[in-house]
């Protein structure tokens, strides 16, 4: 942190203005406004009076406190945690010291945070006693919870949210989670947990189906790319076990059957295989008209009294068109091109 941070920060927490500091080292307050704007920086005979002024020691105001390295940090917990071995409390007081030394170094509280909530579980206090540092290391989480570094302010709200659901403190659970991404599976669980105390498990069991279709529906896509990548490559034979792999977790999961086509299709198309091509996109036109009830499934049955599980009627000649369009304009499938028999299945499915 620069300078003129540091003078403002303190300055409002000083319940200072512009207009007291500067009236009191005898400068202007535009001079201070620079200053603050890190534009100019003050005179260093100013310095000392200053920090007597904002209540800080010098090594606060340059900020020599602020932040330490990583490798630091690591050396310092490492020696935390054997301290905690022999007394708790004793490394929860070198810990209090470490952070009161370096109170905006947001990795350093996150680190010594989490350090301390695994050796607390370990510990042999009482109750009492758990309960007094715990609440201290959930102060430190909340404090990081904020935090600009993406990596420390996410883990500190996955670890602080599952606290509060050991706690049962579900709504402040629940205003953490909404902060975390969805990316993550255990923060999906975490919701998921969350939703069954507030909602009821059904409520909760719907909420994961759709987070599980989501990501079987991803998964397909990475599959089909991934064999788009080994044909590329001239990996045939892996291609070809990935399409199988792939038909099977369609068929696994529930998923629509004009998919399991897919897979094929692609290969027999970076193999210029008109013969194959033709019928397989004769299969799949077929396929992808008939309807789709994904409530047959155990994995979304709860979605049959929702609009998603509605029984889909294919998907369309929008569809149908799309797929023509594709063949009539993109270079790679210029080899399907002025097939008569191609032409007929698409004007069959056209009409």
């Amino acid at each position: 942190m620069r300078i003129g941070e540091q003078i403002k920060n303190y300055r409002k927490t000083a319940g200072l203005t512009q207009e007291q500091v500067a009236n009191y080292l005898g400068v202007s307050t535009p001079a201070v406004n620079k200053w603050e704007k890190g534009n100019t920086y003050p005179d260093i005979s100013l310095l000392p009076a200053l920090a007597r002024l904002l209540k800080i020691d010098m090594n606060e105001l340059f900020s020599f406190h602020e932040e330490l390295t990583e490798k630091e940090i690591g050396q310092f917990v490492n020696e935390l945690s054997e301290v905690s071995l022999d007394s708790f409390t004793e490394a929860f007081e070198r810990a209090s010291r470490k952070i009161q030394e370096y109170p905006h170094c947001d990795l350093l509280i996150y680190t010594i945070a989490t350090v301390l909530n695994g050796s607390l579980t370990l510990s042999d206090l009482n109750d009492e006693e758990r309960m007094e540092y715990n609440t201290a290391i959930i102060e430190w989480l909340e404090r990081t919870a904020d935090s600009q570094d993406e990596r420390v302010r996410n883990s500190s709200v996955f670890i602080l949210a599952t606290k509060y659901v050991q706690m049962e403190k579900y709504e402040e659970a629940n205003t953490l989670l909404k902060k975390f991404p969805d990316t993550v599976i255990d923060a999906t669980i975490m919701k998921t947990s969350v939703l069954a105390h507030q909602e009821g498990t059904d409520t909760a069991a719907l909420f994961l189906e759709g987070k599980l279709l989501q990501a079987v529906v991803n998964i397909q896509s990475y599959l089909y790319k991934l064999i788009e990548m080994e044909e590329e490559t001239g990996n045939h034979d892996k291609a070809e076990r990935i399409a199988e792999i792939t038909d099977h977790m369609i068929s696994l999961f529930g998923l629509w059957n004009y998919g399991n086509t897919v897979p094929y299709l692609l290969i027999a198309g970076y193999r210029k295989d008109v013969e194959k091509c033709v019928q397989l996109i004769k299969q799949l036109l077929s396929e992808s008209q008939k309807p789709w009830n994904m409530t047959q499934s155990p994995l979304y049955y709860r979605y049959e009294d929702t609009a998603q599980g509605k029984a889909f009627s294919g998907v369309g000649k929008n569809f149908v068109r799309e797929l023509y369009s594709e063949i009539e304009n993109k270079k790679e499938y210029e080899f399907l091109r002025g097939n008569k028999e191609l032409e007929s299945i698409f004007e069959e499915h056209l009409k």
